[in-house]
């Protein structure tokens, strides 16, 4: 199965390189891992000073600078990991320097996301960007919650709200074609209240259920794109479905 280890640090505690320490145990991580077939893709991010989030009210596009939520710790990278299941995932997140000077969100990812093909470098004249995919998911995380044993039939009355903003799989699939190769991957992610945020306390790893931020818009999926500049990120993350709604926050991968 796979998930995505989102690192979240607080960039007020950090200078522009990772101390010597960090670095070579992240190296060490990233070889470990990458040798053990774990690691699929991933990438640290610029600061999130240097985000941008996009929406669109009323059919016009609105850009903002800086990251969708504004909160201590902030996503400052993404690994795509293959694993038998949220155990060991939370093992390999454990692992990981960033539990030292901040926490790894572990998520898993809907099924059926094929693996992702990226190349090691953005081609000549393009720049990657990681779209995270955010929305206020309270509303179906509550009706999930409430929803009978499988083995019974829901109503559909009850579940099939007509106020309950649906993308639709047209939708995507329109936005992926219009997306066309400035779009490398990308899937959903399961509801929030399933992700298991870890981090060390004392030298001792710590787990709690739960985001390792509490927000209104929690990250719902995220795209990885390679665009010519910023200019042409935001025109893909403006035709999303969800930006009628949530939010699409676009973070530049560290060059």
């Amino acid at each position: 199965m796979k998930y995505v280890l989102l690192h979240a640090v607080d960039e007020s505690l950090l200078e522009d390189t990772l101390p010597a320490d960090i670095e070579t145990e992240l190296n060490a991580w990233i070889d470990e891992m990458t040798a053990r077939r774990v690691v699929l893709d991933g990438s640290r991010l610029s600061r999130s000073s240097d985000a941008t989030t996009v929406r669109v009210i009323d059919s016009r596009t609105t850009v903002t600078d800086g990251p969708f939520a504004e909160t201590k710790e902030q996503v400052a990278g993404y690994d795509v990991v293959e694993c038998d299941d949220l155990d060991a995932a939370v093992a390999v997140a454990s692992a990981h320097p960033t539990t030292r000077i901040g926490s790894i969100e572990v998520r898993a990812f809907d099924t059926g996301m094929p693996d992702p093909e990226v190349s090691e470098k953005a081609a000549e004249g393009k720049r990657r960007y990681l779209m995270l995919v955010c929305a206020d998911m309270r509303r179906a995380m509550a009706a999930e919650a409430a929803a009978p044993p499988a083995d019974q039939v829901p109503s559909p009355d009850i579940y099939d709200s007509p106020d309950q903003p649906d993308e639709g799989e047209d939708e995507i699939d329109r936005w992926i074609a219009d997306a066309g190769e400035r779009r490398i991957y990308g899937w959903p992610l399961e509801f929030p209240n399933r992700a298991v945020t870890v981090r060390r306390v004392d030298g001792k790893v710590v787990t709690t259920d739960g985001p390792f931020a509490e927000t209104k818009e929690q990250i719902a999926g995220f795209d990885l794109l390679e665009c010519t500049d910023l200019d042409d990120a935001i025109e893909v993350a403006a035709g999303h479905p969800v930006a009628e709604g949530g939010v699409l926050d676009l973070r530049p991968l560290l060059v």
